[in-house]
């Protein structure tokens, strides 16, 4: 089966969710454990979401894409629609707020307000 938009991906140290799928390459955002620290881009998932893609409770979809190439790619389940709704706009909100924080940035990692 070819990976497409919304399955849930198998790595060898963790799970992904499949956000664009092109054949030689994907953009996933890491599922993330409920021990690991609260980021402002990661979303929740629901409980039927959980259950659709065979994962555990409480676990958390970290919306920040990263790409990786998709020939060792295990699908191991699928989100619904609705989920993948939530995961664009929360990727668009991250990408919003990056955009902000790097205008203030002065390139060397100070902002203007540390300068003064």
């Amino acid at each position: 089966m070819p990976l497409q938009r919304g399955h849930v991906v198998q790595f060898a140290r963790y799970r992904a969710v499949c956000v664009v799928a092109r054949r030689n390459a994907a953009l996933v955002c890491k599922i993330v454990q409920p021990d690991d620290l609260w980021h402002r881009a990661d979303m929740p998932l629901d409980w039927l979401d959980c259950m659709m893609s065979g994962l555990t409770t409480d676990l958390r979809i970290r919306c920040w894409p990263h790409i990786v190439r998709n020939h060792d790619l295990q699908i191991v389940g699928e989100v619904s629609a609705s989920c993948m709704d939530r995961v664009d706009r929360m990727v668009n909100r991250e990408r919003g707020l990056r955009g902000f924080e790097e205008r203030w940035s002065l390139g060397n990692g100070w902002t203007e307000k540390a300068r003064l």
